[in-house]
């Protein structure tokens, strides 16, 4: 089958780890012919910028083409239409497949006009924004930006077969803010990339990074990270652990400049260990090293792989975010402060409670976030 993958909004780095990246590389792996349409566009020391427009073969077997905006007589219309002229490249592909990533761009018709040319071709579209990451409709600005992109789905759903949320609450989203029909929506997960996890060799690799940093085996180790900031709430976690008996506190990542200065304090107790950022190969591996990760505030695709990392869990507790329990191998804590936190891992330090979380997350149940498994529920409408 020939796939296309068409991504008219965001930044592409070869070979990172996002879901543009990873659902692609398993579809190839499972047989497809497998092709990117991206914007040349890309992240380079936290800046987004624009590269050349190519077109060449990952290592992996994925093909990628690279192709600007098309610029229009106003460079605020440019950025509203936000429009990738990809028709006629669709007629040379000849997919039979189309995976359209994010809900707000016009670049949708051009992938509408070849359905309606090539009606045995399926298509789907996913939406990565929520509530606290995309647009409301409070002030008259957003109103009109929600009335606009109603009005681009409206005209385009009906040639579309499914609409994924890559989680349950922006699957809602889709559906709230963009006028999706909830016949039409469903949740593909993000997840983890299979060949970065080297699960065989957990207990190694566990005993290897607590030996590291000094953790001894009877330390109750919690881990946490990613881009450390006041929506993530790590700062409340860390008041808790620093205030328990042999509890180890974990964190990686960056920290934001809202949060830094208490952070700073706060690194100073001896249950804390921050060891700064770490390449995103290497998450895997600590989480290994946990007795629990930790997510106390906002998601990220850190939630997913830490699950896929077969570690018991505790997130914040978010309506719409269950997806990463499957049968028990996470929990969640609300209100999000100091004494629950406290009160939450008092009940999993080695308790029964936590045998149970751990045997259920050391089982088949967190192979749902790996990315062979998303990719093949991403096909299911091809079939």
């Amino acid at each position: 089958m020939r796939i296309v993958h068409i991504a008219p909004n965001s930044p592409y780095n070869d070979y990172w780890g996002y879901q543009d990246n990873l659902l692609p590389k398993y579809q190839r792996k499972l047989g497809h012919e497998v092709t990117v349409i991206i914007t040349n566009t890309m992240h380079q020391n936290g800046k987004i910028v624009e590269t050349d427009c190519a077109d060449y073969v990952l290592n992996d077997g994925v093909r990628v083409i690279r192709r600007p905006y098309k610029q229009y007589f106003h460079p605020t219309i440019t950025g509203i239409l936000t429009h990738m002229d990809i028709y006629g490249l669709l007629e040379d592909l000849k997919p039979d497949f189309i995976f359209y990533h994010g809900l707000v761009s016009y670049t949708i018709f051009d992938v509408v006009k070849y359905l309606k040319r090539h009606p045995a071709c399926k298509a789907v579209e996913d939406n990565h924004m929520d509530y606290n990451i995309g647009n409301k409709f409070d002030t008259p600005k957003e109103k009109v930006i929600r009335a606009w992109l109603r009005y681009i789905n409206k005209k385009s759903v009906k040639y579309i077969s499914k609409v994924y949320g890559v989680t349950p609450w922006r699957k809602t989203y889709a559906e709230d803010y963009f006028g999706i029909p909830s016949s039409k929506t469903d949740v593909l997960i993000m997840g983890a990339d299979d060949e970065k996890m080297h699960l065989e060799q957990r207990q190694d690799i566990r005993k290897q990074i607590r030996m590291k940093y000094n953790i001894l085996e009877k330390d109750f180790l919690i881990i946490t990270g990613g881009k450390i900031d006041k929506k993530k709430k790590i700062d409340i976690l860390m008041r808790a652990c620093a205030e328990m008996p042999a509890v180890k506190l974990l964190i990686f990542g960056s920290v934001a400049d809202d949060v830094k200065k208490e952070f700073d304090v706060l690194n100073k107790n001896d249950n804390i260990i921050y060891i700064g950022w770490i390449d995103s190969d290497k998450v895997y591996e600590y989480f290994y090293a946990a007795d629990l990760a930790f997510f106390p505030g906002q998601h990220s695709v850190l939630w997913e792989q830490a699950c896929a990392s077969k570690v018991p869990c505790v997130f914040e507790k978010w309506e719409g975010m269950d997806h990463v329990n499957n049968g028990g191998n996470s929990d969640f804590v609300s209100p999000v402060d100091v004494d629950h936190i406290k009160k939450k891992i008092q009940e999993l330090h080695y308790t029964k409670k936590y045998d149970l979380m751990k045997k259920t997350a050391e089982s088949s149940n967190t192979e749902i976030y790996l990315y062979s498994h998303i990719a093949e529920k991403s096909l299911e409408c091809a079939k």
